[in-house]
């Protein structure tokens, strides 16, 4: 078996675990729990089930990033080595990925912050 099919297999079953416990415990994001602020996946599970229902436009109000996470994460898995071409641009496009996440998070924590919205 490839690695990048072992590192598949155990992320599908870790996410179904956790997604399972959640839906059994009846509890959302732990960080959000003990915090009170969503961390920057809050959203994803419920984004990725909408995808599985085909509720696309409700996926992305969830979380928008469950249209770019899951091609990245099969680059990096699959992907020709080194990914687009050159180290350069495989670099280029996970801190992109990444930046993008975050401003994501930002925009979301700020847009539903009762302190700022009054």
């Amino acid at each position: 078996m490839k690695k990048g099919f072992k590192g598949l297999a155990v992320l599908l079953v870790l996410i179904a675990a956790v997604y399972t416990s959640a839906a059994v415990a009846g509890w959302g994001c732990p960080v959000q729990r003990v915090t009170g602020v969503g961390c920057p996946g809050c959203g994803l599970s419920r984004a990725a089930a909408a995808l599985v229902r085909g509720d696309f436009a409700g996926a992305f109000r969830l979380h928008p990033m469950v249209y770019v996470l899951p091609p990245t994460v099969l680059f990096v898995l699959f992907g020709k080595k080194p990914l687009l071409g050159s180290k350069a641009r495989e670099r280029a496009l996970l801190w992109g990925v990444i930046a993008l996440w975050i401003v994501i998070w930002v925009a979301r924590l700020l847009l539903r912050d009762p302190v700022l919205l009054g």
